[in-house]
C-alpha cells in the first residue's frame, strides 16, 4: 500500500509542476501590419527563443524569407520599437507580466 501512496504523491507533484509550468507560460502576440489579426500563442514557455517565435509567426502568416522579384525579403521582430538582432534571447528575457507583444517587420533588399 505504501508504494501506491508514493506513486500517487509523485503523480500529484508532477501535476503541480505541469500546472506551475503552465502558469509560468507567456502570452505572445506578434502583429504583422498587412494582417488585422495578430498571431497569438497563449502558452509559450519562457525558454522559447525569439527564433522559435519568429518561425511560428512566419508559418502562421504564410510568409517565407529569401529571393523575391530581383531582391531578397527578410523579416525581423521588433520589441518596443527596437529591432531584435539577437534571436537567441528568450521569451522570458523580454516578457513583462507574462505578456510579450512583438511586431513582425518586413524588409526588402534589392539586388
Amino acid at each position: 500500500m505504501q508504494g501506491a501512496d508514493i506513486a500517487g504523491e509523485e503523480l500529484a507533484s508532477k501535476g503541480d509542476e505541469n500546472t506551475q509550468n503552465k502558469s509560468q507560460d507567456v502570452v505572445v502576440r506578434v502583429r504583422y501590419a498587412p494582417v488585422k489579426q495578430p498571431f497569438t500563442a497563449n502558452h509559450t514557455p519562457q525558454t522559447d527563443t525569439l527564433a522559435d517565435v519568429k518561425a511560428r509567426a512566419l508559418a502562421h502568416f504564410h510568409l517565407s524569407e529569401g529571393p523575391v522579384d530581383g531582391g531578397s525579403k527578410t523579416y525581423s521582430l521588433s520589441f518596443n520599437d527596437v529591432v531584435q538582432t539577437n534571436l537567441s534571447l528568450t521569451v522570458g528575457d523580454l516578457a513583462e507580466h507574462r505578456q510579450l507583444s512583438l511586431l513582425l517587420v518586413e524588409q526588402f533588399t534589392q539586388g
